[in-house]
């Protein structure tokens, strides 16, 4: 429903009863139909979040995810029929637009403005991709510099100005690519272009166009003509090129696939001196505005929008990934962007990105303060019903639930999948018990996050078909009653905290170890790079005596912003533990490159095939190990990639881990040869490097190798790992690991060391408290690492380890949540948690988890499982 603007109702006051200010809106929305009002001069739309029950005070706080947008797409029901089902939470979110999935438009605009109408106090929301379009969305308009692209290719052939199909003669086809896509049914789509003077692309000669086929051997492809509203076009011999669009997707099978927008903020512009980004707000503003088709709506969430990109966002015919001078202008860019929709749209206006895309969510968009919240697509992670990253989680959700622009607004998206290996694109949800469901309902409560879903309970049993299902723990089970847990009467609790503290009585500035100089003695430290150039800032605790199985590390951390970014953007936290043999594998290694033969080293150019990729638990027969999964460059060039990590080499230490190659490796490789190196670290300055290992291997199997480091006992050293295609450059099927790398004492039992587990967290200026916890921990002693992006100051307020399971509950007016991440069964004891009150359990519906939620009252204490949480009601 739009609302305008007038004397009688020009805001919303905080005193107007909302009785009164809904017959507000409704005499508004009405004097508006009558006269004609949309032909007027147009008129600001009025939005009330704070009017939302979801953005209300009780607990939880619930809402349906696309279920409701694929619903509405159904030609066969009715509006009546949708909203009775969909109207059951707190909220609706989905798709309306054409953006990415085709005939969406038809009705569900309609109905999503019709159900805000007929239930104001609803949340109702866009779902729209942040990153990509599909071209033949309204896309006319855009510049093609307003796109990103991969590596121009030069083009070798005159190429007439003709309809229909040509065949083009390139430098290399092979960037060229069909069978592509999710689902390995697309081709890439182009761009042709002359070349300007400066030797950028000529934007003003410019022509889209489809690939349908490529010749490898002879270095042609052949193209459909004149695409996406262009004409075709002459491009002479050795002054055109062509590039394929950076593209994701199709997301649907019938779908397109979407092209990259250009956020950066050097994006070419138009010849009005617009960029990418000016065009997309002002769709956005039209959509929702005065007249639009989403102007009853109260914002929308971007699914996927990324600080990082890969490809030419400046038009040279390079890769850049949208970087200069070292600085992510295209990470800069997006939080320009939604610095522009925030000032077009207002406060009131909602809007949400993707927050956990990467590892950890290194990749998502980093727009604090301009955003009311994220989305955890899947929570912890997407394939993460172990629960590994407990901690990063809520970490994630804590950190933007203070940071963000008010009212703050994330959500969990529940939902697990994994692919179905037969069908390319195709996924699945995996068979989990419900007890690992109610522990991400229970992170949600901790995070002050809403909840929607993908990943449905059983149907109910009411209606003509059943409706689509409702977790219990969402409306207290069998009395179907919204907002049942209340409000919170305190923050969420981490019961390690009243336990003791491994590190007290010790001066935290003299454990520390790293490249770093210490301010600071009992109270705060200021820590800083030794080297003003590092990319990271990293600083270790060795030696923590351990006492048991579990651990959680609690941080209270503040840091300076990076040099050349916004002062709001914060900084990627990763902490990291191990023990016994000091393990070699993290998520980020401290340095990538590769080798191309007769060139100088550079970093990995994804363009070339070529790549150095973290893969926990990569399985191999029957053993699984922490992985770095690695090509050598295969597309125009040969040669090598490398990894490095920076080790101060103990006494009696060798070097041992598994190679291991993909499983048509055999067939079809000749082998990579894998290579270790090692040189000298003093004073900042790296030595020559001297080869300790080589060996060549193309076996489906991992191969145990171990390498004395004696030489370099006591000392810094710099170990790289290279992977080489080898000398023939036979780079097929090159697909090589480096399994659970680490350095070990001579004659030493690896029944007790503790892998490496990593989780992250953010950091600003503002301090903040992290919690991060550590499972199955075997060895005596542990190191604690921490490394922050960027070298700029940080300041470390409070580090505590805490020999004790993540245990966590939080006290509500009407409930207790009980959440367990642990391995082993957890007691909680009721009356040191909310002394003085009666809990009962759940009464589950039928088709859901009765022998938990059995309605029996819980006294005294109460035992949850093993990765589980009880949902308890107060009496």
């Amino acid at each position: 429903m739009t609302i305008y603007r007038s004397k009688f109702c020009s805001s919303r006051s905080p005193v107007l009863p909302w009785t009164a200010w809904l017959l507000c809106v409704w005499l508004n929305a009405t004097i508006g139909q009558l006269l004609s009002i949309s032909a007027a001069e147009p008129l600001a739309v009025v939005r009330a979040p704070s009017e939302l029950t979801l953005l209300g005070p009780d607990y939880p706080r619930v809402f349906f995810f696309r279920a409701a947008e694929g619903a509405a797409r159904r030609p066969q029901g009715t509006f009546d029929a949708w909203e009775t089902e969909f109207s059951r939470l707190m909220g609706i979110m989905g798709k309306c637009l054409d953006e990415e999935v085709l005939d969406t438009e038809a009705r569900n605009p309609d109905f999503f403005a019709r159900f805000k109408q007929r239930n104001p106090r609803q949340a109702v929301l866009l779902h729209f991709n942040g990153n990509a379009r599909d071209p033949r969305y309204h896309a006319e308009h855009y510049h093609p510099g307003h796109w990103v692209y991969r590596r121009a290719i030069r083009i070798l052939s005159d190429v007439p100005a003709e309809e229909g199909l040509t065949t083009i003669r390139v430098e290399d086809a092979r960037d060229f690519r069909t069978a592509t896509g999710r689902y390995r049914t697309s081709n890439d789509d182009l761009a042709l272009f002359g070349i300007a003077a400066d030797g950028k692309h000529d934007w003003k000669h410019c022509e889209q166009v489809q690939l349908e086929s490529v010749d490898a051997a002879a270095n042609t492809i052949v193209v459909r003509r004149g695409c996406y509203g262009t004409k075709p076009l002459a491009f002479p011999t050795g002054r055109s090129r062509a590039a394929a669009h950076a593209a994701e997707g199709p997301w649907g099978k019938h779908n397109h696939l979407m092209w990259y927008y250009n956020h950066a903020t050097h994006c070419p512009r138009d010849a009005q001196g617009r960029t990418c980004d000016d065009l997309l707000v002002d769709d956005l503003a039209a959509w929702f505005g005065p007249g639009g088709k989403l102007a009853a709506f109260d914002g929308l969430e971007f699914d996927v929008l990324f600080h990082q990109t890969h490809g030419d966002t400046d038009g040279d015919g390079e890769v850049d990934d949208g970087v200069v001078g070292g600085v992510n202008q295209y990470g800069i860019g997006v939080i320009e962007f939604a610095r522009k929709l925030r000032d077009k749209m207002g406060d009131d206006f909602l809007i949400l990105a993707d927050g956990a895309l990467g590892p950890g969510g290194v990749r998502s968009q980093r727009a604090w303060g301009l955003l009311n919240g994220i989305e955890s697509e899947g929570w912890p992670n997407l394939n993460d019903w172990d629960f590994d990253d407990w901690s990063g989680g809520l970490n994630r959700h804590r950190f933007w639930q203070a940071n963000a622009h008010p009212p703050a607004f994330s959500y969990i998206n529940h939902k697990w999948i994994q692919p179905v290996p037969e069908n390319p694109g195709e996924t699945t949800t995996p068979d989990v018990p419900f007890s690992r469901h109610r522990l991400a309902f229970a992170a949600a409560q901790f995070a002050d996050a809403m909840l929607c879903y993908s990943f449905p309970p059983p149907r109910d049993t009411d209606g003509p078909r059943g409706q689509l299902g409702i977790w219990d723990e969402f409306r207290a089970g069998a009395e179907n009653r919204l907002g049942w847990l209340g409000r919170p009467e305190g923050p969420a609790i981490h019961l390690a905290a009243k336990t003791p503290n491994l590190l007290a009585g010790h001066e935290l500035a003299a454990k520390l170890r790293g490249d770093v100089t210490i301010e600071g003695g009992s109270g705060p430290l200021r820590i800083t790079a030794e080297q003003s150039a590092a990319s990271d800032l990293e600083f270790s605790i060795p030696d923590i005596a351990t006492a048991g199985s579990d651990l959680v590390v609690m941080v209270r951390m503040s840091g300076e912003p990076r040099a050349g970014y916004p002062a709001t953007m914060a900084r990627f936290v990763r902490v990291e533990l191990s023990g016994g043999s000091v393990t070699l594998m993290s998520p980020m290694p401290n340095h990538t490159g590769m080798g191309l033969r007769g060139r100088p080293e550079t970093p990995i150019n994804s363009e070339t095939g070529a790549r150095v990729t973290y893969r926990p638990r990569q399985t191999i027969g029957d053993v699984t190990l922490d992985a770095y999964s690695i090509h050598p460059p295969y597309q125009g060039a040969k040669g090598y990639v490398y990894w490095c990590k920076d080790v101060d080499v103990p006494e009696q230490a060798e070097l041992r881990f598994s190679l291991g190659m993909g499983e048509k490796s055999p067939e079809r490789s000749d082998g990579v040869w894998f290579e270790v190196w090692a040189a000298e670290i003093a004073d900042g300055e790296v030595a020559e490097f001297e080869r300790l290992f080589a060996q060549d291997t193309k076996a489906h199997e991992w191969t145990a190798c171990r390498v004395p480091l004696d030489k370099y006992a006591g000392r810094s050293v710099r170990l790289k790992f290279v992977a080489d295609c080898g000398p023939r450059d036979h780079a097929v099927t090159d697909q090589g690991l480096w399994g659970n790398v680490r350095i070990g004492t001579v004659g030493q039992d690896e029944s007790t060391d503790t892998p490496l587990v990593s989780s992250m967290t953010w950091l600003n200026k503002q301090p903040f408290d992290s919690a991060f916890y550590f499972r199955d921990v075997r060895s005596p002693t542990i190191r604690l690492n921490v490394r922050v992006e960027g070298p700029e100051p940080v300041t470390l307020e409070r580090l505590e380890v805490h020999p004790h399971p993540d245990a966590m509950c939080r006290v509500f007016e009407h409930g207790l949540v009980l959440a367990n991440p642990g391995l082993a069964p957890y007691t909680f004891d009721l009356s040191a948690i909310s002394p003085g009150r009666q809990y009962r359990r759940l009464q589950a519906t039928a088709r859901q988890d009765t022998a938990v939620n059995n309605g029996a009252p819980v006294q005294g204490s109460v035992q949850v499982g093993e990765r589980d949480a009880l949902f308890l009601l107060r009496q």
